[in-house]
């Protein structure tokens, strides 16, 4: 027997590649035949943790070669590996790789037959994620917990120049048993590639919540102690100076909804936005009561997106207040696919606590609209009256919140106002609000001019004369499966696919493929009112499969679609070998056959024959999910990056129109990074898929307020030499009170696409391109006139006028834009000196002996407020000096930390008012990104536009 020793392949000996397997896997792959010229070769493997020795199934490849098949000897400890040995040369490059470790290379000498022993080191962001997970459990003791939950930003924040998700993987692999997807007690919190990677280890013991937490890729904790919603007021402040402000609220808010019981569809949702707050628990109980009266009818679009981008719901909001970020996450209707316009609309007479849906039928071209709101007054004012708990405190907001959560899933429409339903909304109403780039036609053949978005225009959609719309009352009774019954549908779905790749292709599966992928609505749907993430738990269990590792991927649908999974099983000749599932509500599975085999190759030779691959899609994909799948597979099969790989998913598809925010991104972090006390604010001009990756990788969205829509007529957005002005940048400076504001171009590459037939193959290709481009590899089809980003418009612009760009520029932002003086930031701030000192020299007090007061100010921009306030208005403020210190605090005793008095000491505390904490820019090391982070010591209440990174509770 033909036994190979293994020789690794670096500039010293026993080292390396310095090669993340997570970044590299094309030579890890299955064969889909069985050859009789077989060779045989014993490898034992050690993993760096000795603990993953029984976690982990390295998948070995052989350079131009195949491996046949892998057992695991238990008897002898190590994997017998089976190659083909026909045309074997002397020297045989094999490589061994494993989720979450480096790639390994070995010369190997085909002569040889002594064993082969592997040593496998682990990645950085790995090891990082075990180290503090191993830390936190020494500190908190999971094992006698009764519950445990991880939180992190890592995922997207890159350390050491790539993303960092496999930290992830690190704690899942040492938490075994105790946090794992399935249970949803691991949140991602959503970050951008510069911010630093934080971890907060929560455990829940009878009463007591108690955490440890880690900041900036460090694995000292910064903070250990409670972060009950029952702490006292100088508890409070101690986590607040250790971990700052805005870490605090995310933190504290995310776990205590943990243990109030919320359900992960919300903890998801609040991690995506960043925190669980009245705006968060609002926009949930809006969605319900939008689902129970108005349900979805029929998914549309505008006639120019792809298949993926039709949503049944349009959304009108105002940006600001958190309940936007919800609704759009839960019925899937985000901006990338035209379904949310915002900005702020508040002169027509809406509030920031409404939003508007429009249930639209393009066949019909009729539609249906509806305003609500969640009563914050009302809402409050009970919650007063029944715990008798006054003040908006964060340690006021997060009882506050217990005690929404305790209503939500009980009555959620009593907690909503529904203000309008009408009945009838014509296609020229229709495009009024939601706007419309080009022309366009009535049913009648009626020209309706191109219009910019009104958006929640509320003044016209009260005036609309149309009927009243009629409720359905569509009560849905909630389930009783359980966690094990839902891990049991993904171990069932799993389980089967293994058999039919074995039955109809040959292919044995092993746990941990980096070639094996699964792609599923679970997680995002309901079924019966029950969250579905245990599946994820079933797939892992026998898979292997996980987000973490890129072969999990959880495809961002409605609440009320269906449950699928879809196995994919990449070969060494680029074939995509697909199996689809839905669950059925009987148990049983629908799987998808074509041609009478349930196996199907849906690669880019497929998406190149029209007749094929719509075969395939109207045969195995019935439930029209087809092109979500076989666009994600194709990108998924060309090695994005985790961020890119997250934009597909939050969009629910991929296609070119996504890849351009990847770049603006990118763009816009390198020409204009964020110094002290500045934060970005985008406004979208041009709208399409492109805004959702912009959202999800530059951390802004509607909810935070940093993230607006004002759809523009392409004669507005048009650009010369076809440099389309996407939208506005705003840098805003909130220690001068100032902001620069440019506008963000764009223009497309010309791809040669003369090898492809259909529009599905000519949009794969064009997607592979782009993965190619943003990798820095070459692609056939980009061999000149490469993509351009790019600003002009560059403005400086005070406070008054940043409203007016952020409420529709008096009717088109980017033409305000335009028409303002080009001034320097220099006489700028010297204008707004010299007008604040005639201000102060005009303003006269004169007390008469009649009690008259008399107060003269003659300052013009009357509307600005002073440099030391906030953006937006009604704004107030507070400053605290225990606020954005950067030492680290620890209570020790964690067994003691809820008894403390409350606030004796006289220190300060943020009782008064809830807040949100601007985030500040992050400084990458030379290093690695153990990055700085400064968070601003001012509370804010009651901002309806907050600017920048404004972590906003409502």
């Amino acid at each position: 027997m033909l036994m190979i020793l293994c020789v690794i392949f670096t500039l010293f000996v026993g080292g390396v590649s310095a090669e993340d397997v997570t970044s590299d896997v094309d030579n890890a792959v299955l064969a889909d035949s069985i050859s009789s010229d077989l060779s045989q070769v014993n490898v034992a493997v050690d993993f760096e943790f000795s603990d993953d020795n029984s976690k982990i199934t390295p998948t070995f490849g052989v350079v131009n070669n195949t491996v046949i098949s892998q057992n695991y000897d238990n008897s002898s400890k190590y994997y017998n590996v089976k190659i083909n040995s026909t045309g074997i040369a002397d020297k045989i490059n094999v490589s061994i790789s494993a989720p979450g470790y480096l790639t390994q290379y070995k010369l190997v000498d085909s002569k040889s037959v002594s064993p082969v022993n592997v040593k496998m080191l682990a990645s950085d962001s790995y090891k990082l994620g075990h180290d503090v997970t191993a830390k936190a459990d020494s500190l908190l003791d999971f094992k006698n917990a009764d519950a445990v939950l991880a939180i992190t930003t890592a995922g997207v924040p890159k350390l050491n120049g790539k993303t960092s998700e496999a930290a992830i993987d690190g704690i899942l692999n040492y938490a075994t048993g105790y946090v794992s997807y399935g249970r949803g007690n691991i949140l991602m919190l959503r970050q951008t590639a510069v911010d630093p990677i934080d971890f907060c280890f929560v455990t829940k013991k009878g009463n007591n919540l108690n955490a440890a937490i880690f900041l900036n890729g460090q694995t000292k904790e910064a903070y250990l102690g409670t972060i009950s919603e029952y702490m006292t007021t100088s508890q409070w402040n101690t986590l607040f100076k250790a971990v700052g402000g805005e870490n605090a609220f995310s933190f504290a808010s995310l776990a205590n909804g943990w243990n109030d019981g919320v359900t992960f569809d919300v903890l998801q949702e609040a991690a995506f936005h960043g925190h669980i707050c009245e705006g968060t628990l609002g926009g949930y109980t809006i969605t319900k009561a939008l689902l129970q009266y108005y349900p979805p009818i029929k998914e549309t679009g505008n006639g120019k997106q792809s298949p993926g981008d039709i949503t049944s719901y349009k959304v009108l909001g105002i940006p600001g207040d958190s309940a936007n970020d919800a609704v759009i996450f839960f019925l899937d209707a985000t901006s990338g696919k035209t379904s949310y316009v915002g900005f702020n609309t508040t002169s027509t007479g809406a509030t920031e606590k409404m939003i508007g849906f429009i249930r639209w039928n393009s066949q019909t071209n009729k539609g249906t609209i509806v305003v609500m709101e969640y009563d914050s007054d009302t809402n409050k004012q009970l919650f007063e009256k029944e715990t008798g708990i006054t003040g908006d405190g964060s340690l006021e907001q997060l009882k506050y919140n217990t005690w929404w959560i305790n209503r939500i899933y009980k009555n959620p429409a009593s907690l909503v106002k529904i203000l309008i339903e009408k009945e009838g909304l014509t296609k020229e109403q229709y495009l009024y609000l939601v706007g419309v780039e080009d022309d366009d036609e009535d049913e009648e053949g009626h020209v309706i001019n191109a219009t910019n978005s009104h958006g929640l225009d509320y003044a016209y959609i009260q005036g609309l004369d149309l009927p009243n719309a009629t409720r359905d009352n569509v009560i849905a009774n909630k389930g009783s499966l359980t966690y094990n019954d839902f891990k049991d549908i993904g171990s069932k779905a799993a389980k089967t696919a293994k058999d039919i790749y074995e039955k109809e292709l040959g292919v044995k599966i092993h746990k941990d493929m980096p070639n094996l992928m699964v792609l599923t609505s679970a997680g995002y749907v309901m079924i019966n009112e029950q969250s579905t993430e245990a599946c994820w738990d079933g797939l892992f269990e026998e898979l292997g499969s996980r987000l973490s590792r890129k072969t999990l991927l959880p495809n961002h649908k409605a609440i009320w679609t269906p449950l699928w999974f879809n196995f994919l099983l990449k070969q060494d000749d680029g074939s995509l070998m697909s199996i689809y599932m839905r669950y059925n509500e009987d148990g049983t599975f629908f799987i998808g056959e074509y041609n009478g085999t349930q196996v199907y190759n849906i690669n880019m030779t497929t998406l190149n024959n029209s007749a094929l691959s719509g075969g395939i899609s109207a045969s195995a994909y019935p439930d029209g999910n087809y092109f979500s799948i076989q666009s994600i597979s194709n990108a998924w099969s060309a090695g994005p990056a985790f961020d890119q790989i997250m934009s597909f998913l939050f969009h629910n598809h991929a296609c070119p129109g996504v890849q351009p925010g990847f770049f603006i991104v990118d763009y816009i972090q390198e020409n204009f990074p964020l110094n002290e006390n500045q934060s970005y604010i985008y406004i979208a001009n041009e709208q399409y898929c492109k805004d959702d990756s912009l959202e999800y990788i530059l951390d802004v969205s509607p909810g935070l307020g940093n993230y607006l829509v004002q759809k523009l007529t392409s004669d507005e957005y048009k650009g010369a030499d076809d440099l389309d002005e996407e939208g506005i940048l705003i840098i805003w400076d909130s220690a001068n009170n100032i902001g620069q504001a440019v506008s963000i171009s764009y223009k497309w590459p010309s791809p040669d696409l003369s090898a492809y037939a259909t529009s599905e193959s000519k949009r794969a290709a064009q997607i592979q391109a782009f993965i190619d481009l943003y990798n820095g590899n070459e692609n056939p089809i980009l061999t000149e006139n490469y993509h351009t980003v790019a600003h002009g418009d560059s403005r400086w612009i005070t406070q008054e006028q940043y409203q007016t760009i952020i409420s529709g520029g008096e009717g088109s932002s980017l033409k305000y834009l335009r028409s303002l003086d080009d001034v320097s930031k220099e006489d700028l701030l010297k204008a707004i000196e010299e007008s604040k000192a005639n201000a102060e020299s005009n303003n006269t007090n004169t007390n008469t002996n009649s009690n008259t007061n008399t107060n003269t100010n003659s300052n013009s921009n009357s509307n600005v407020p002073s440099s030391s306030s906030n953006i937006g208005s009604n704004t107030a403020q507070r400053s605290y000096s225990s606020v954005g210190t950067s030492s680290n605090n620890r209570v020790n005793d964690v067994s003691d930390a809820s008894d403390e008095s409350d606030n004796s000491d006289g220190s300060p505390s943020d009782s008064g008012k809830s807040y949100e904490v601007t985030k500040q820019p992050v400084t990458k090391s030379a290093s690695n990104n153990n990055l700085i982070y400064a968070v601003v010591g001012v509370l804010i209440i009651g901002v309806l536009f907050g600017v920048g990174y404004m972590r906003r509770k409502n």
